[in-house]
């Protein structure tokens, strides 16, 4: 990727975190008990996930692993897709922007990566029957999770009540519960893409069982306790089993070309 490709990525993760994407903000709002948002702090949360762990922080992880850009793009498109099919099961035009800007986004670090060289290999998919045992109950889980928020944002029609940058937040909830759902099954057999995965994954369920914890009868909450624990261990074993970071591509054959001519000398 070019220098220009990771300010860019850089970029990204102001404009997804910060402003206008408010995802750090939202995510603040499960510890503030006295706030406008106090009522729907689990569905602000819900809203600070995607746009901070779903989106943020894959553009930080390509700013930082230049080389590692299939997996982001993977997943950021995976995202793009979960707010079109929020936007088409929840009756709301506000997700396709999300997705627009998202999309067009995902692209520029595309073409980014372009000069450098980066090679597209097809997915070597390869199970890892742990991940997939836990890929199972998480698929009904956040498809119910998902389907109960496109519920809502189909009955609260083309006036939401709760939203930002005049986007409703019940379907990006939908969106976020598809995108956590298919990203469990993908975890499970890809794995090139499971340092990544595994850290969003795991962020993403501690964030939204906190969340609940803290706000069980808040808006976008399960308002189930041990579903709210269930979630943090779900959310703990996917840490536990996500791989540490591997040297990016290209760099352990200098290292070994390194050591050839110690050794020769």
């Amino acid at each position: 990727m070019t220098v220009g490709g990771r300010i860019f990525a850089v970029i990204a993760v102001l404009f997804w975190a910060v402003l206008p994407g408010f995802g750090l903000i939202d995510l603040s709002t499960m510890f503030v008990e006295e706030s406008f948002f106090a009522e729907v702090a689990a569905l602000e949360t819900s809203w600070g996930v995607l746009t901070t762990f779903a989106v943020a922080l894959p553009f930080g992880w390509a700013a930082f692993r230049p080389r590692d850009v299939w997996p982001v793009l993977a997943l950021l498109w995976l995202t793009t897709a979960a707010l079109l099919v929020g936007a088409l099961l929840g009756f709301s035009l506000g997700p396709v922007i999300m997705a627009g800007v998202l999309g067009a986004m995902s692209l520029g670090l595309l073409w980014s990566a372009r000069p450098a060289g980066t090679r597209f290999e097809p997915p070597r998919l390869s199970v890892d029957w742990p991940l997939l045992v836990l890929a199972l109950p998480a698929l009904p889980f956040w498809s119910a999770y998902a389907w109960y928020a496109l519920d809502i944002s189909r009955t609260t029609g083309s006036e939401p009540e709760y939203w930002t940058m005049g986007i409703d937040h019940w379907p990006v909830q939908g969106a976020l519960g598809i995108m956590l759902a298919a990203a469990s099954l993908l975890n499970a057999l890809w794995p090139p893409a499971r340092a990544l995965l595994g850290t969003v994954l795991a962020f993403s369920a501690a964030s939204l069982g906190l969340s609940w914890l803290l706000g069980p009868e808040t808006g976008g909450s399960v308002d189930v306790q041990w579903l709210a624990i269930a979630a943090l261990v779900w959310g703990l074993l996917i840490a536990l089993r996500t791989p540490g970071l591997p040297s990016e591509p290209g760099t352990q054959p200098s290292k070994r070309r390194l050591n050839l001519r110690s050794t020769a000398a």
